[in-house]
C-alpha cells in the first residue's frame, strides 16, 4: 500500500498483539518479542532489495495504484535512514526479550516498539510534509508511552509527561510552520516546494516559517535550548527504548529539519548558516560539558547524545555535499555507537540494579564481555580510529574547513576531547578494583542480551576499518537531498 518495508512494519504492528496472545496461551512470553524481531528482519530484507534496485539505476516504486502514490517517495536518503532504524530496531527488540521478561504488559511494549519504528520509517519515506507529519505523530505517541511504560514508578511517569508536553507544543509549532509553507506554495509536496520556493528569493514569511519549523523539529532533535526533556526521558525509559530514542529518534528530527530546509527553504540557507552553526556549537558544548557532571550512567549517555546532535548539525549548517555526507554518515554511526553504549549500560544496570557510577567500581572485571563491548562503543564515540566514529567525524571536520568555517571544525575537535574525559571516566570505573560485595557477586549478562550487543560492536569495527561503502552510500543520500532543490 505504501512502500514494502513500511507495509511489513505496519502489518507486524497490527498483528503483534495476536502473537503476544498466542505466546501467553502457550506460556512462552518470548514469542511476542521474537515475532516483532522477525518483522523488523523482513523489513530489512525488503530495504536491501530496494537498495539493490536503486544502486542499479532503477526507480523504486513507493506504492502501486493507490490514493497514497503521491504521498511517498523512495530515495537514497530515505533508504539510508530506514536501514539505521531497522538495524538498531532488531538489536533492541532481541535484547528486550530477556531485559523485559519480568515486566508486565510486554505485548503492549512490543506493539508500541513496532509502531514507533513504523512511524520513523514513514517519516523518511514521506513525499510531502503532511504525510511526514502524520507518521511523525505516530512515532511521537508511541515514544511517549514507551518512556512512561513502567508506570508504577514515579520517574518514568514524570519524564513521559514532560516529554509529552514539550513535544505536543513542538508539534503545534511544526503545524503552524507547515501552514505558512502551504499558504505560500499551495502544496506540501517536497518536489513542488522545491520548485515553488526552493529557488525563489526569500521573504519575511519564509524566515518566519523557517523559525517555526526549526523550533518544532528542534525539540525532538534536542537542540539547545530545547533539549531539557531528553535527559529525563532517556534515563527513565527502559534501556532498549533509551537506545532507540538516542540512537534513531532524535536523528529523525535532524532528518525532518534537513529535508524541509533543503527543499522548501533552500534559498534561506546562506542566511541561516550562522544561526545553525551557532546552535550546533552550543548544543555540542552544553551536551558534553553537562555529561561531565553526571553520576547517573544513563543520564551521562543521554547528555552525550545532545553533544552528538551538535556534531550532526555542524554538517547540516555547512550545507555542502561533503558536509551533508558527514552528517548522514554520523547519523548511522551514532545509531550503532550510542545504541551499543545504552545496551551495555542496560546490561550493567540489569545485573547491578543501580545506575550510579560510584556503585559500579570494578563491575567490568565481573562482566568482561560487556565491558569490552562498552569500551568499543565509547572509543568509537570519542572518534578513535579505526572505529566508525572516526570516519564520519573526520568528514565533518574536513567539510567545515573546506567551507571556510574552520572555527566550526575546531569546535568539533574540542568537543571530542571533552567527551573523551567522561567516556574514559566510565571505563576507569568499570575496570577499577572491585570495591563492594554486591559487585563481587556479579556475573556476565545473559546470552540473549550479549548477542545484539556483539553484533552492533562488530558493525562498529567493520565500518571503522572499511568505511568506504558507508561513505559512498551517505554521499548518494546527500546528493539525493541536494537534488531536491
Amino acid at each position: 500500500m505504501f512502500t514494502l518495508p513500511l507495509d511489513i512494519l505496519l502489518l507486524f504492528t497490527i498483528t503483534t498483539p495476536v502473537a503476544g496472545w498466542v505466546g501467553q496461551k502457550l506460556h512462552r512470553r518470548s514469542i511476542c518479542g521474537l515475532y516483532a524481531a522477525s518483522g523488523l528482519t523482513a523489513s530489512g530484507i525488503a530495504l536491501s532489495q530496494m537498495f539493490t534496485q536503486l544502486s542499479s539505476g532503477q526507480t523504486v516504486p513507493a506504492s502501486s495504484n493507490t490514493l497514497f502514490s503521491a504521498a511517498f517517495k523512495v530515495d537514497a536518503l530515505g533508504i539510508f535512514m530506514a536501514t539505521a532504524f531497522t538495524v538498531l530496531g532488531i538489536a533492541a527488540t532481541t535484547y528486550s526479550i530477556k531485559y523485559m521478561e519480568k515486566d508486565s504488559g510486554t505485548i503492549i511494549y512490543y506493539t508500541l516498539l513496532m509502531a514507533m519504528i513504523s512511524g520513523l520509517t514513514g517519516v523518511v519515506f514521506a513525499g510531502d510534509l503532511f504525510t511526514l507529519y502524520v507518521f511523525w505523530e505516530l512515532m511521537s505517541i508511541a515514544s511517549y508511552v514507551l518512556v512512561a511504560f513502567r508506570k508504577e514508578e514515579w520517574e518514568p511517569v514524570e519524564a513521559g509527561f514532560k516529554y509529552l508536553v514539550m513535544s505536543a507544543a513542538a508539534s503545534a509549532t511544526i503545524l503552524f510552520g507547515l501552514s505558512l509553507l502551504y499558504g505560500m506554495a499551495g502544496t506540501l509536496n517536497f518536489e513542488g516546494l522545491a520548485t515553488t520556493l526552493g529557488s525563489s528569493s526569500p521573504n519575511s514569511w519564509m524566515y518566519v516559517a523557517a523559525l517555526f519549523i526549526l523550533v518544532g523539529f528542534g525539540v525532538k532533535t534536542a537542540v539547545f535550548p530545547l533539549h531539557t526533556w531528553l535527559p529525563d526521558a532517556h534515563s527513565a525509559a527502559p534501556t532498549p527504548v533509551s537506545a532507540l530514542l538516542s540512537g534513531i529518534v532524535i536523528e529523525t528530527g535532524v532528518y525532518a529539519l534537513t529535508r524541509t530546509f533543503f527543499t522548501a527553504l533552500a534559498s534561506t540557507e546562506t542566511h541561516l548558516f550562522i544561526l545553525l552553526a551557532s546552535l550546533s556549537v552550543l548544543t555540542m558544548f552544553v551536551g558534553n560539558v553537562t555529561a561531565l557532571l553526571q553520576n547517573d550512567l544513563k543520564r551521562l549517555l543521554a547528555y552525550s547524545s545532545i553533544g552528538q546532535v551538535g556534531y550532526i548539525l555542524a554538517g547540516v549548517a555547512v550545507g555542502t555535499e561533503l558536509g551533508l555526507t558527514g552528517a548522514v554518515a554520523h547519523i548511522f554511526n551514532h545509531a550503532l555507537m550510542k545504541g551499543t553504549a545504552f545496551l551495555c549500560a542496560g546490561a550493567v544496570i540489569y545485573k547491578l540494579g543501580s545506575r550510579q557510577l560510584d556503585e559500579m567500581s570494578g563491575i567490568g572485571r565481573k562482566m568482561p564481555v560487556t565491558a569490552a563491548i562498552f569500551a568499543i562503543s565509547l572509543f568509537a564515540l570519542i572518534g578513535m580510529p579505526p572505529l566508525n566514529g572516526f570516519a564520519s567525524e573526520l568528514t565533518l571536520f574536513t567539510a567545515a574547513v573546506q567551507a571556510d568555517a574552520s572555527w566550526l571544525g575546531i569546535a568539533l575537535i574540542l568537543n571530542s576531547v571533552i567527551s573523551a574525559a567522561y567516556y574514559l571516566r566510565v571505563l576507569r570505573t568499570l575496570l577499577e578494583p572491585v570495591s563492594s560485595e554486591k559487585v563481587e557477586k556479579m556475573k556476565e549478562a545473559p546470552l540473549l542480551m550479549l548477542l545484539p550487543m556483539c553484533a552492533l560492536a562488530v558493525l562498529i569495527v567493520i565500518f571503522g576499518i572499511w568505511p568506504d561503502q558507508l561513505l559512498r552510500f551517505a554521499q548518494q543520500a546527500a546528493s539525493s537531498l541536494l537534488g531536491g532543490r
